[in-house]
C-alpha cells in the first residue's frame, strides 16, 4: 500500500451511524449464517430481527442522514453506472474522486439492503413444517400457502445474498490489491487521505448528527422488538 505523502490531506468520509450500520449488519449476517448451520434457531431469529431493524434504520438514514449517505446522492442513472464500469478495466477510475459511493457501488448498497430486507421479512413467516421446526412471529396470521411461499423465498434468497456479499468483498479486495485504495479502512475509521487538490470537495459533505442516527436506530430496534412481542402474544 502507498505511504501517505505531504500533498495529501485526511478528510472525513463516513459518519458514525453509517459505519455502525455496516459492521453491525456484517455481524448479524454472519451470526444468522452460523446459527443456521448449527441449528441454533432462537439466536438465528434474534439475528434476523436485528437485520430487520438495521435495514429499516438504513432506509430512514437514506433520506435524513448525512448527504453522502442519502439515496439521492449515490443512486445514479444507468449511463453513469455503465460509464464507470467501462473505465474500470482501463484503470482510469479512482475512488478518491467520490465523496461517497461510486455509481456501481451505490446500486450495490441498495441491492444488498433489499436482499437482506427480503430475507428478514420472509423469516417472520417461517413455518415449523419446513424451516428448522420454527414458527415465525407472523406465520399464524397468514395462510399455509403464503407461509410456504415465504419459506421458499427465505431459502432461495440467501443464495443471492451470498453472491452479493462475495461480489462486495471481491470489489473491496480489488481496490485494495490492484488499485492500492483502502476502502475498508475508511468504513472502519470514517476518514481517508486524498490528494490536497481534491480535499475541498469533501468539505461539502453535510454530516448529520450521530446522536440522531443512534436515536433512530434505537427506535427501529424497539419497533421490531415490540412488533415481534405483540405478534407472539
Amino acid at each position: 500500500m502507498s505511504t501517505p505523502s505531504a500533498d495529501e490531506k485526511k478528510v472525513k468520509l463516513w459518519d458514525f451511524p453509517v459505519r455502525l450500520f455496516h459492521w453491525a449488519l456484517v455481524v448479524a449476517i454472519v451470526t444468522a449464517w452460523w446459527t443456521n448451520r448449527q441449528v441454533m434457531i432462537d439466536i438465528h431469529a434474534i439475528a434476523g430481527y436485528s437485520v430487520l431493524a438495521l435495514v429499516i434504520f438504513r432506509i430512514i438514514w437514506g433520506f435524513v442522514g448525512s448527504s453522502n449517505a442519502r439515496f439521492a446522492d449515490f443512486l445514479t442513472g444507468p449511463r453513469h453506472v455503465i460509464g464507470y464500469l467501462g473505465k474500470l478495466p482501463k484503470g482510469s477510475t479512482s475512488e478518491l474522486t467520490y465523496t461517497g459511493h461510486n455509481p456501481a457501488g451505490g446500486w450495490m448498497v441498495l441491492v444488498m439492503i433489499l436482499l437482506v430486507g427480503v430475507q428478514a421479512v420472509s423469516g417472520l413467516f417461517a413455518s415449523e413444517d419446513t424451516f428448522l421446526f420454527f414458527d415465525g412471529p407472523l406465520v399464524a396470521y397468514v395462510s399455509s400457502d403464503f407461509a410456504s411461499t415465504m419459506n421458499w423465498i427465505h431459502h432461495t434468497n440467501i443464495n443471492l445474498i451470498y453472491a452479493a456479499v462475495g461480489l462486495h468483498v471481491f470489489a473491496a479486495l480489488f481496490y485494495l490489491v490492484v488499485k492500492r485504495e483502502n476502502l475498508i479502512r475508511a468504513i472502519v475509521i470514517g476518514t481517508r487521505r486524498v490528494p490536497a487538490e481534491l480535499a475541498g470537495r469533501f468539505a461539502n459533505i453535510r454530516f448529520a448528527s450521530p446522536v440522531l442516527g443512534i436515536v433512530i436506530l434505537i427506535v427501529c430496534a424497539l419497533v421490531v422488538w415490540g412488533g415481534v412481542t405483540l405478534a407472539r402474544g
